[in-house]
């Protein structure tokens, strides 16, 4: 099996809408970054959201979280967690997000 930090370095950096990535444990810690983005920063935040989103998804009797997109008017952000790591990839929010989820789900099969 694949790891997030290998899939992420091979193919999630080098997908033609992505403007950032960060990867983080599930405490926040930064793993790894690419783009101009303070990592350490919005790593902790993905934790986070990654974190309070698993729970309401449970509460709310939806399972466990796969992943959640916030949505701007210029970028997107998505947030996966991943056993151990969180994923937080930001892309250009005037392509299209399902085009690009595709993508992301491709690759991202080979970590599950």
């Amino acid at each position: 099996m694949n790891s997030l930090l290998k899939i992420h370095k091979t193919q999630l950096s080098k997908l033609p809408d992505v403007i950032a990535t960060v990867v983080t444990d599930r405490t926040g810690l930064l793993l790894e970054l690419t783009g101009d983005i303070d990592g350490e920063t919005v790593g902790a935040v993905h934790a986070v959201c990654a974190d309070a989103l698993d729970q309401t998804g449970g509460t709310l009797g939806l399972g466990e979280l796969q992943r959640a997109a916030i949505t701007a008017s210029r970028k997107v952000c998505i947030i996966a967690p991943f056993g151990d790591e969180v994923l937080g990839i930001y892309v250009d929010g005037a392509r299209s997000l399902a085009a690009f989820e595709s993508k992301l789900d491709g690759a991202l099969r080979q970590v599950r």
